[in-house]
């Protein structure tokens, strides 16, 4: 039987709706494979810088749209405090660290219009989001990025070319869905205190105190 032109428009589209079918289908139930040790990455911390006794939570995941969470306070000897937050999932797409400023804003803060900065740490450029939010008289500092597949990931999406998204597509397609973590450290402040870079110096000191394998777990980099 010769096929015509209509035949063959018609066999592409059912291969299209088959395809389709088969990527919903990957979509919602992504490759898993074992999780990170979190609890013990977040334990590590650097010289001068000390855990605060009953700081350290782990929600339960249940109604949580994260697969693991957990976060710790530290405290150097000056008595600044620097809180550090890790979200991770098995689907970076569904469910990625949010946008943290959209969080805070959610939860009654009046937040700072966010921004890109970049920190050296050891040598290299870590791009992260900042912002204030301002919660009666105090005031929450906050820096945080995500990544994603392990490529690091602002969460303002400003530096992430278009070419590097499309190399995800392929993984996509077999089922291999890049996971996502999110790292967020902060530090309160009076509102009438000039602005601190106590959660910045904890999260310069932390990174480099880890080992290279570690650190670009937490970066990408």
């Amino acid at each position: 039987m010769r096929l015509t032109k209509y035949s063959l428009l018609a066999l592409a589209f059912c291969l299209i709706l088959i395809s389709s079918e088969i990527f919903v289908e990957i979509r919602q139930h992504p490759v898993k494979g074992p999780k990170p040790d979190l609890q013990s990455i977040i334990k590590q911390h650097p010289q001068g810088w000390q855990a605060i006794s009953g700081s350290s939570v782990v929600p339960s995941t249940q109604n949580n749209p994260y697969d693991l969470v957990v976060t710790q306070i530290y405290k150097r000897a000056d008595g600044k405090a620097a809180s550090i937050v890790m979200t991770w999932s098995y689907d970076g797409f569904h469910q990625a660290g949010h946008p943290q400023e959209v969080c805070y804003n959610s939860q009654g803060f009046t937040v700072s219009t966010p921004k890109n900065i970049t920190l050296m740490v050891g040598g290299q450029n870590l791009d992260v989001v900042t912002f204030e939010g301002r919660y009666g008289d105090m005031i929450e500092q906050v820096i945080y990025w995500r990544v994603t597949g392990g490529i690091h990931d602002s969460a303002l999406q400003d530096n992430i070319p278009m070419t590097q998204r499309f190399k995800e597509v392929p993984r996509i397609l077999i089922g291999d869905i890049p996971n996502n973590l999110m790292v967020r450290v902060s530090t309160w402040r009076p509102a009438t205190d000039p602005p601190s870079t106590v959660h910045i110096d904890y999260i310069k000191s932390y990174l480099q105190s880890l080992p290279p394998k570690t650190r670009h777990f937490l970066t990408g980099l």
